[in-house]
């Protein structure tokens, strides 16, 4: 998907793939057919030098890349992307990314400091991969909420069902037939998802803000605006 494009209503690849890694809290890394994962944030980090890998020196590529200081490791980092909130089918998305490690020294922040030379990238989602460019990583800028994600999805469904339920309205009416419960399953600058449990099957629907956001405290406002425009304009929504 190209990163250029008019009025957007949704993340590209690149920058979901940026937004998931700003917001992970740890990664897998395999090296040499071993697998482990790694506990922190901020681990990758995307500067004007390059991509940075930045994990404590007792872990897997630490150790490996000790050994073999004068050439790079080849190595597979994946992040999961899990629903904060309790839904059935909790994985939204995988990245998974392959290249090669260059020891480059201890990081200032503390941990070893390694450059990252991405090979492949793809971003699974909905039971499907998308391979995305690595050299679109750098520019991609990783969504304003991506940090906040979780604990305003969590207050949203925990204490706002009523601007869930309003929500609805924005929903086509044959999309509500035979709905048994909906929930708010992702939020970004762009809009809203919600899922649509049914008895026989869920899908899950975008609901694009009129503008996107650029911090977290405009979250409220585009969602009054939301439910404003559905008793304004009637019924819309697309497929996630």
């Amino acid at each position: 998907m190209s990163s250029v494009r008019t009025r957007a209503s949704e993340p590209t690849h690149a920058e979901r793939v940026r937004s998931i890694i700003a917001a992970a809290s740890s990664l897998s890394a395999t090296v040499n057919g071993i697998r482990d994962d790694i506990l922190g944030a901020d681990l990758v980090r995307f500067g004007s030098r390059g991509i940075g890998l930045h994990v404590p020196d007792d872990c897997l590529p630490a150790r490996e890349a000790a050994k073999a200081p004068a050439g790079p490791l080849p190595v597979v980092l994946e992040w999961t992307d899990v629903a904060p909130v309790a839904v059935q089918q909790r994985l939204r998305a995988r990245v998974r990314l392959t290249g090669w490690l260059h020891a480059r020294g201890p990081a200032p922040a503390g941990g070893p400091g390694m450059l990252l030379q991405p090979r492949q990238l793809a971003l699974a989602t909905g039971g499907s991969s998308s391979p995305v460019d690595p050299a679109e990583l750098p520019a991609a800028e990783p969504d304003p909420l991506a940090r906040f994600e979780a604990a305003l999805l969590i207050h949203l469904a925990e204490d706002h069902q009523d601007q869930v339920a309003a929500l609805t309205r924005l929903l086509a009416a044959r999309e509500l037939l035979g709905v048994t419960r909906v929930t708010p399953l992702a939020l970004d600058r762009y809009g809203i998802v919600l899922r649509l449990d049914y008895l026989d099957g869920r899908r899950d629907v975008r609901l694009a803000f009129t503008e996107p956001l650029t911090d977290a405290d405009q979250v409220g406002h585009r969602i009054h605006t939301l439910i404003a425009h559905s008793v304004r304009h009637g019924r819309r929504s697309t497929r996630a």
